[in-house]
C-alpha cells in the first residue's frame, strides 16, 4: 500500500478517516500493517493490500493468511471472528479469488469492447481520478491506470494479490480488496467509475448499482456491464450444469474447464481462428456463431479461463436494456448510452447530475 492512498481511503462503516500503523514497509510500500478507524475499526494491511471490508467478511481473512494472524498476533486485536459465515458473498469471494489467483497471467485484451462507441480509455481516464470494481487480477488496471492520475483497483476476493503484483509498478496504482457494498472512499473522490462483469454475480445487482452510482462526483462517469437477457436455451443448459458445478470444488472445476476449453477450442475456435481471413473464411463467416467469433480475438487460456468463469461463480442474472436504463435513471444519471456487445452483454455508459 502507498501511503498517499490515505488521502482518498475512508472507514468503510463509519466513513471516518483512518490512520496507519505499518508494521513492514519495502521499497516504498507498507507491506503489513493496519488501518485504524476514530470509531475503533481496525483493518489489515496485509502483502501491501489494505482489506478494508465488513466485519463479516473481514473475519475470513484469518482462514485466507493464517501466516499474518500467526507472525503480528501480539500486534492485532482479538475481535476477528473466523467463525462467521457469510452466504453467497464468501461463495464468491472463493470462487474468484481461486480463478484470479490460478490465472494471474490473463491477458485478454478486450477492455475496448466494454466501452460505448467513439469513446477511448485514453479519453476517458486521462489525467482523472478513477475507481475499477471488480479488478480480478489487474489487466485492465495496469493498462488504465497508464492513462489516469490516480487509479483504485477493488475486489472482493485474494485476486487483489495478483492485482498488486501486475500493478506495482504504477506509481498511481492503488489495490485494495473492499466489497461493493460498502466502498471505503471519501464522498466524491472520483471522476470515473466502472464495474464490468461483476454485478450481474452480486446477491443483489440493483443494490449494487446503486452504491457503484454513489461513487463518481458530479459529472464524473459511470461504466458497467450486465449480461443480456434472451438466449433462452443457452442461458437455460448453462443453470442446469451450474446447478452441479457449483457444488464442486474449485480445484475439480478448473480440470473441468480445461478439458471443456480445450474441446472448445480445439474444435471450433481454433480452426475458424485460422480460416476467418481466407477466402473459405468469407464464405462461411454467416455460418459462424458469434459466440466463435468472439473467442476467436483470444488464446487458449482465455476459453479455459471463462468456462471456470461460468460454471464457479454462485451467482449469475441476466438484464433487459431497460433494467440497466432503469438503474442509470433512478440514481440521477444523464446522457445514459445501453450498447450490446454481441449477444452476451450490455455496456453502460452515464453521467452522474450536477444536483
Amino acid at each position: 500500500m502507498k501511503e498517499n492512498a490515505l488521502e482518498y481511503l475512508a472507514c468503510p462503516e463509519s466513513h471516518q478517516p483512518l490512520r496507519l500503523q505499518a508494521f513492514k514497509s519495502e521499497a516504498g510500500e507498507i507491506i503489513d500493517g493496519l488501518l485504524l478507524s476514530q470509531a475503533g475499526s481496525t483493518y489489515p494491511i496485509i502483502g501491501g493490500v489494505p482489506r478494508l471490508l465488513p466485519e463479516h467478511l473481514r473475519s475470513h481473512l484469518i482462514a485466507d493468511y493464517p501466516e499474518f494472524f500467526s507472525q503480528y498476533a501480539t500486534k492485532l486485536p482479538t475481535a476477528y471472528d473466523s467463525s462467521t459465515r457469510s452466504g453467497v458473498q464468501r461463495h464468491t469471494q472463493e470462487a474468484f479469488g481461486y480463478e484470479w489467483t490460478w490465472a494471474a497471467d490473463y491477458d485478454a485484451n478486450n477492455f475496448a469492447d466494454w466501452l460505448p462507441d467513439s469513446f477511448t480509455a485514453e479519453q476517458l481516464f486521462s489525467g482523472r481520478i478513477g475507481l475499477e470494481v471488480g479488478c480480478g487480477a489487474g489487466r485492465h488496471a495496469e493498462r488504465n491506470s497508464e492513462f489516469s492520475k490516480v487509479h483504485f483497483a477493488v475486489d472482493l476476493s485474494r485476486a487483489v494479490d495478483s492485482a498488486f503484483t501486475r500493478t506495482r509498478h504504477r506509481a498511481n496504482c492503488h489495490v485494495v480488496q473492499a466489497d461493493a457494498f460498502a466502498l471505503p472512499f471519501r464522498p466524491g473522490a472520483f471522476d470515473y467509475v466502472y464495474c464490468l462483469g461483476v454485478l450481474q454475480h452480486m446477491h443483489d445487482p440493483p443494490s449494487g448499482f446503486r452504491a457503484l452510482a454513489m461513487q463518481p462526483k458530479p459529472g464524473g462517469i459511470l461504466l458497467v456491464n450486465v449480461y443480456q437477457a434472451g438466449r433462452p436455451s443457452t442461458v437455460g443448459t448453462l443453470n442446469l450444469l451450474r446447478m452441479l458445478s457449483t457444488r464442486l470444488s474449485n480445484e475439480t472445476l478448473r480440470r473441468i474447464s480445461v478439458v471443456a476449453g480445450s474441446i472448445e477450442y480445439g474444435l471450433f475456435i481454433g480452426p475458424w481462428k485460422s480460416l476467418k481471413s481466407t477466402s473459405l473464411g468469407a464464405l462461411i463467416r454467416p455460418l459462424v456463431p458469434s459466440r466463435i467469433d468472439e473467442y476467436a480475438k483470444h488464446d487458449l487460456k482465455t476459453s479455459i479461463v471463462d468456462w471456470f468463469d461460468r460454471l464457479s461463480c454462485p451467482v449469475k442474472i441476466h438484464y433487459r436494456r431497460q433494467d440497466v436504463l432503469d438503474w442509470y435513471a433512478r440514481s440521477g444519471y444523464e446522457n445514459v448510452v445501453v450498447t450490446p456487445y454481441w449477444k452476451a452483454f450490455w455496456n453502460g455508459y452515464g453521467m452522474r447530475g450536477m444536483a
